[in-house]
């Protein structure tokens, strides 16, 4: 199974949503995780569905920040276990080897004194000891500061 994570920092212009489609197109995932979408989940859902991903959950932005879709093709079975504006966890079942495992998306806050409450929130789910569990996303954490790109590196 391929899966595919992306924090696409907005999908409100066609060309990235194009962008998107093709990048869909030639890497050809079963399963879609998409953060900081920027959209109301109605407009991700759209977005989600012309890209050929029929299944999925998608959270809304609040204001200019954030969003999260997950989706997932007709022929994969994924049940939601949990949502909110930082995660979508799911539990996937691999028919073909009769493997199940969970896969959580997740965008944690950019903003350094949001943090702990979404690390707080990955330790409340983490409830299912016997199953592979990925946590894919955007963690908004470096381990050296020369990784930082941008206007803010004295942190």
């Amino acid at each position: 199974m391929k899966l595919l994570c992306w924090n696409v920092r907005g999908l409100g212009m066609p060309r990235t949503v194009r962008r998107l489609q093709q990048m869909l197109r030639d890497l050809n995932p079963s399963v879609v995780f998409l953060s900081e979408t920027k959209l109301r989940s109605a407009q991700m859902a759209q977005v989600r569905r012309r890209c050929g991903f029929t299944k999925g959950i998608d959270v809304d932005a609040v204001g200019r920040s954030g969003g999260l879709s997950f989706g997932w093709k007709n022929s994969c079975d994924v049940s939601l276990r949990s949502y909110s504006q930082r995660h979508i966890d799911v539990i996937i079942n691999e028919d073909y080897d009769e493997k199940t495992w969970r896969c959580t998306g997740f965008y944690c806050a950019p903003e350094e004194q949001h943090r702990a409450a979404a690390w707080n929130l990955l330790h409340q789910i983490n409830d299912m000891p016997g199953i592979p569990w990925l946590i894919i996303g955007d963690f908004n954490e470096i381990a050296f500061l020369n990784e930082k790109q941008g206007v803010n590196k004295e942190r």
